[in-house]
């Protein structure tokens, strides 16, 4: 893909992003509203990076494919360096701490991989968006998709993200270790922490429930 397009998908991406959050596509008020980048987006990777990995596993570890799938595998990556940027405007809008610093280390991701010729790699960390469908779909308060949000989050970024960053940072002929180490352990403490603040309101929200049935039987 010639390199001029590949900007052209990024620019277009990002000023895509802006665009789909001015329109309304779905019901809600201000404080239970799906964010339609967020959505999008999440459903754009998680389904493209899962279905890259399916049709071709052997990239969790040598993060090759045959040169005639090349443009077709980094079209998810192209999309989603637009948003990354997007989401750092975001991050530094919203003016919360863990979105500004997801913001940077997606941005700044985003940047090494491309300008270090190993766009596939990228790969690596965009799979964990695939528990971002069920993040934002949580609106609608169905405990299935809580479930679903809380077992793909545990899945994608506390095991499988750390597992095959693992096998990249223990194989010394894969280029870009330091960029590894720093990318892939400040990724996975910012996914613990959300983890453990997900933890934090379950239990909060059983005990609530508790306290009520309590309540009720009294």
């Amino acid at each position: 893909m010639h390199i001029y397009i590949e900007y052209c998908i990024i620019l277009s991406s990002f000023c895509f992003w802006f665009y789909i959050d001015s329109k309304k596509i779905f019901n809600g008020d201000k404080e239970n509203k799906i964010v339609n980048s967020a959505l999008i987006h999440g459903t754009i990777c998680g389904i493209g990076i899962n279905i890259g990995y399916i049709y071709n596993p052997s990239i969790i570890y040598n993060y090759v494919v045959e040169p005639e799938l090349y443009n077709m595998y980094i079209i998810v990556p192209l999309i989603s360096f637009g948003y990354g940027f997007y989401d750092l405007y975001i991050g530094i809008k919203s003016r919360k701490t863990d979105a500004l610093i997801h913001g940077i280390l997606f941005s700044l991701c985003a940047i090494y991989v491309y300008f270090n010729d190993n766009i596939l790699l990228s790969y690596t960390f965009l799979v964990t968006e695939t528990s971002s469908i069920f993040l934002n779909l949580r609106v609608f308060r169905k405990q299935w998709i809580d479930v679903l949000f809380v077992l793909s989050f545990f899945i994608y970024r506390i095991i499988f993200t750390p597992v095959i960053s693992y096998i990249y940072l223990n194989d010394s002929t894969n280029k870009s270790l330091t960029f590894g180490y720093i990318s892939s352990i400040s990724i996975t403490i910012l996914n613990l922490y959300w983890f453990y603040l997900i933890l934090m309101k379950a239990l909060k929200s059983n005990k609530k429930i508790t306290e009520i049935e309590e309540i009720k039987n009294n």
